[in-house]
């Protein structure tokens, strides 16, 4: 069931509230229009036009459903004890059935029947009596007797007054209808009462059908087209009485009076008249017997019913119109109107049903809960508050429900200030409702006035609540709002959003209230690396305390920037030089010093320095100051910048330019030619001319650009080449000042007559008598020093032999320091692990690895359970070992990573090429190997991942026919194992009938 309602404005309360009875009720009316209806406190009996009779609860589902005629049923009839059900049709018949057992009577009157009515005491008397008419004119009473049913004609038979359209059976009286009036019977006395005739004014009794009904036992109302007339009943005794006869009854006509519309049904209704009014058409002719005209016979609109209350003498106290579908099809005799007593919670209720072709709708008096849900439909709230506080029955309201409907009313209404002084009195201790009522004021955006009043404990509310005010303070009242978070405790708020909102309002206005505001939130947030920005920006010195205090060095790598410009301008005196030259900035220590003070592994120091220079990469200067720094400290890890070292040097401290030059071999040779070429520095041109292999550019770079000799003879005699020589021959032929000084610096490496004969005729040499005097002396020496070499026997010492003996002296002196800094201890501690298998690296009885690197291997994990001495041959097989990569480590790398590792191994490899080529030594030779295979590793590793990401993105997708495995012809073409096993209808049916036979044979 669902109440329903009209869109109608009232200025007063309704007198009757709607329910619509749905259910199965609505699933019978949309097969088949209704025709009739009687109630009762059990169940709810509709007829409808197709002959069905369908019995329902007053909820609307179906209890039964008969169908005992084949036309429209037109009345139905119940009996007192609501144990029987009498039904009449047009199809002539009159049905009797028990509602709960299987007694049925079938009575075929042979013409079309209008009206039935059972005894009401038909369930407990044995004469099952009821009386029937229609329109053979005749009203007749049916009893039961010993012979079979007996019928007796209740209407005059001497007169013909017509069809006979409706009947009511109240104690043991009897009323009907016809087309000349009404007519009052006594079944006790078997007499006619009385005879009220119609009226000229009255309408055809077939078009508005005659409301009969009795208020009480002795008050019948009669409905007859717009006229209602109520007859009283009473007692005449006659003077002369015999013991047996009864008292005889008498009808008068109390009162009539006539309403402005026609009456489809009244009923009694406590001390007044209900009456359901059908209003006529605009233009309708009721007392017309023809109607001309074709736009005239067209059937008129019809107005919607209403229910009038009037008072017996006709005044009217109420009006209400009907909520129904289509009405305007219907006409009056469509409508019905019924009483009833239906269940509540607080027992049975009198109201009444109303009938139209396609709904049945409950109608009930409104009550007190009905006038406070009324006054909440009228969103009366207040009235309705106070109204439900007063409620004497049970009742469903929630008063705190309402209350809060009421607050939000006058919020509706910009009464903003009174609701939000009554909401502590309304909503007390409720947190939801104070959240609700919150929220209202937020959309109406009046937070300034509710405020005040929100409670910060007892309750305390949702921490949205506390977000949204300081929400509104931060649009509007910053200061308020930075106070606000000092003073609250930031637990009954989300902190997160707060700081969002700030960030935001950040990118509009930053403010300075803003920002100590955000740096406050984050450091409540336990955010102290985001506050770290904020200080930078505010120019606070407590930036550095902050970084002590909260041990922030992993953030400071991400503000590497900001702080060493913040710290030269706290630093700084006179001018930015000064600040290189007199120390390197509290920054730049503290970023090298805690290179290693959060991450040891490797990786993750070499991303933290990467993350530093990155920042600094625009600023060359701090670039320089951190890289030189950092190299102070461990110069591998500053080798993968080594191209940025060369140009940092270069532009900032040229005096260890051709230092690192000669001992890094990391940097980029073309890179580094052309940054020394760009600022002219001619000493590093030729040196790393001479490690490109281009030695003859290099030579003339000294002979043209230096003028220097002896670095000219230097140079060649580093590079042992002959034809390096030659080309330095050839440079001198026009150069005097070269030509003396070969002469005087000339060594083994050129015989001097070579040179001699290389000088041109007439060329002028200034000290060329000098030099070759110191020629003639040096090869006297020689040839002095050979002679003496070729008698061994003699205790002479050759020349050649003891610069031979100091020279293997040095190399041997040189090798032992080499070998004394590879072996010397290496820091370690409880807490260092291997790095291939991560226990402990110092156990007793173990050799541990320590590589100058800072890795540190047990010997057992790199070459099995054997412990003791670790054979290597050769130092370069040591050297080979170390540098090869390892497949399981690349494993964990990403594809950056090993594409990076890979681009630095070409580099490498390079490198070593180039080397080679110069003459390097047979270390670098040997490392060229295990680069090549630490490339093939890392595209294997490469490969290897790549195919497993492409598995991974297709899995549970069609793979693409590239990437399918192929099969051979014989593979494809090969038959499954079901196959190969399947077998004939005919092979199945032999091996069952005929199976294998199997034998055992004696020994």
């Amino acid at each position: 069931m669902s109440s329903i309602s009209l869109e109608i404005d009232y200025d007063e309360e309704p007198p009757f509230k709607y329910t619509k009875i749905g259910a199965d009720v609505s699933t019978s009316t949309l097969k088949d229009s209704a025709s009739v209806l009687r109630c009762c406190d059990q169940f709810i009996a509709l007829g409808t036009h197709a002959g069905y009779l369908h019995l329902f609860s007053h909820s609307g589902h179906r209890i039964k459903a008969f169908k005992p005629h084949s036309a429209t049923i037109s009345d139905i009839s119940l009996d007192s004890e609501q144990n029987y059900i009498a039904t009449a049709s047009v199809d002539g018949q009159v049905f009797i059935s028990s509602i709960y057992g299987q007694e049925r009577y079938y009575f075929d009157i042979k013409r079309p029947m209008r009206c039935v009515a059972l005894d009401p005491h038909f369930s407990t008397k044995s004469s099952r009596a009821f009386i029937c008419g229609g329109l053979n004119g005749r009203l007749t009473l049916n009893e039961k007797g010993w012979l079979g049913h007996r019928q007796i004609d209740l209407q005059p038979t001497d007169r013909e007054e017509g069809p006979i359209y409706n009947c009511i059976w109240n104690n043991h009286l009897v009323a009907w209808s016809n087309d000349s009036g009404i007519r009052l019977y006594d079944v006790q006395l078997m007499k006619l009462i009385a005879f009220i005739p119609k009226l000229d004014i009255s309408p055809r009794p077939d078009l508005f059908r005659v409301s009969l009904s009795f208020i009480d036992h002795h008050t019948l109302i009669i409905g007859w087209g717009s006229i209602i007339r109520l007859v009283k009943i009473r007692y005449r005794h006659s003077a002369p009485l015999h013991n047996y006869e009864h008292p005889q009854l008498l009808a008068e006509i109390e009162s009539t009076f006539e309403m402005d519309a026609m009456i489809s049904s009244v009923l009694p209704f406590e001390n007044s008249l209900l009456v359901l009014a059908w209003l006529e058409p605009d233009g309708a002719l009721l007392n017309d017997e023809t109607i001309t005209g074709k736009n005239a016979q067209r059937k008129r609109a019809s107005k919607r019913p209403e229910l009038r209350v009037l008072t017996l003498d006709g005044e009217e106290n109420a009006e209400d119109r009907l909520p129904i579908r289509n009405f305007y099809l219907y006409g009056c005799n469509d409508y019905k109107l019924v009483p009833s007593l239906f269940p509540t919670r607080n027992g049975l209720k009198a109201g009444f049903y109303f009938m139209s072709p396609r709904d049945v709708v409950r109608v009930e008096a409104r009550d007190e809960i009905d006038h406070v849900e009324w006054l909440i439909e009228g969103k009366h709230y207040g009235e309705a508050l106070e109204s439900a506080k007063t409620l004497t029955v049970e009742h469903d309201f929630n008063i705190d429900e309402l209350g809060q409907m009421y607050l939000r009313s006058l919020i509706t209404d910009g009464e903003y200030e009174a609701a939000a002084s009554r909401a502590t009195e309304i909503l007390k201790l409720n947190t939801s409702a104070w959240e609700d009522f919150f929220y209202t004021f937020a959309n109406y955006d009046k937070l300034d006035v509710i405020i005040p009043v929100i409670p910060k404990k007892q309750p305390q509310l949702d921490e949205q609540v506390y977000a949204i005010i300081l929400h509104h303070l931060l649009q509007t009242n910053h200061r308020d709002f930075y106070t606000s978070i000092i003073e609250w405790p930031s637990d009954i708020y989300d902190i997160g959003s707060i700081i969002s909102a700030v960030q935001n309002e950040i990118e509009n206005d930053e403010k300075e209230i803003l920002l100590e505001s955000l740096a406050e939130l984050y450091l409540r947030n336990r955010q102290p690396g985001k506050v770290l920005p904020i200080y930078l920006k505010l120019e606070k010195y407590e930036v550095f305390d902050l970084i002590k205090k909260y041990s922030l060095w992993t953030d400071i790598q991400y503000q590497a920037l900001e702080l060493v410009k913040f710290d030269e301008g706290l630093t700084m005196s006179e001018s930015q030089s000064q600040w290189i030259e007199g120390g390197r900035g509290t920054v730049i220590k503290m970023l090298v010093d805690h290179t290693y003070s959060i991450q040891l592994r490797s990786s993750l120091i070499v991303k933290k320095v990467s993350r530093v220079v990155d920042q600094l990469q625009h600023e060359s200067r701090y670039l320089y100051l951190y890289l030189d720094t950092l190299r102070e400290l461990d110069g591998m890890i500053v080798e993968p910048y080594a191209d940025n070292m060369v140009e940092l040097y270069a532009e900032y401290d040229y005096s260890k330019l051709e230092g690192y030059l000669r001992t890094n071999t990391r940097y980029n040779l073309e890179k580094a030619y052309k940054v020394c070429e760009k600022r002219d520095y001619v000493q590093e041109m030729v040196f790393i001319l001479g490690r490109m292999g281009s030695n003859k550019l290099a030579l003339s770079l000294i002979i043209e650009r230096l003028g220097d000799v002896k670095r000219a003879i230097a140079f060649a005699k580093e590079q042992s080449d002959d034809d390096l020589w030659e080309d330095l021959l050839k440079y001198s032929e026009s150069r005097p000042t070269f030509i003396r000084g070969l002469l005087e610096n000339v060594g083994p490496e050129i015989d001097p007559v070579r040179l001699i004969k290389r000088i041109k005729n007439g060329l002028e040499i200034p000290g060329l008598k000098d030099a070759l005097i110191k020629i003639l002396r040096d090869f006297q020496i020689q040839v002095s020093c050979c002679s003496y070499y070729r008698y061994p026997n003699k205790q002479k010492i050759s020349l050649l032999e003891g610069c031979q003996t100091v020279m293997h002296t040095d190399c041997q002196r040189i090798l032992d320091e080499l070998l004394k800094a590879h072996s010397k201890g290496q820091l370690g501690g409880p807490n260092t692990r291997c790095a291939k298998s991560q226990e402990k690296a110092y156990k007793k009885n173990e050799t541990t690895l320590v590589y100058n690197d800072g890795r540190t291997y047990l010997a057992s994990s790199l070459l099995g359970e054997r412990t003791g001495e670790v054979r290597l041959k050769t130092i370069d097989q040591k050297i080979a070992w170390k540098v090869q990569v390892k497949a399981h480590e690349l494993q964990s790398k990403n594809k950056t990573d090993l594409l990076n590792q890979l681009h630095e191994l070409k580099g490498e490899l390079v490198q070593l090429r180039v080397a080679k080529v110069a003459g390097g030594s047979a270390s670098k030779l040997t490392k060229i190997h295990s680069v090549r295979k630490s490339i093939a590793r890392v595209l294997t590793v490469i490969n290897q991942k790549q195919r497993q990401h492409v598995a991974e993105a297709y899995k549970g997708k069609r793979i693409p026919l590239d990437m399918r495995h192929k099969k051979t012809r014989a593979i494809r073409r090969r038959l499954t194992p079901k196959e190969q096993n399947a077998k004939t209808v005919r092979q199945h049916k032999r091996e069952i009938h005929f199976g294998r036979r199997k034998f055992a044979i004696k020994a």
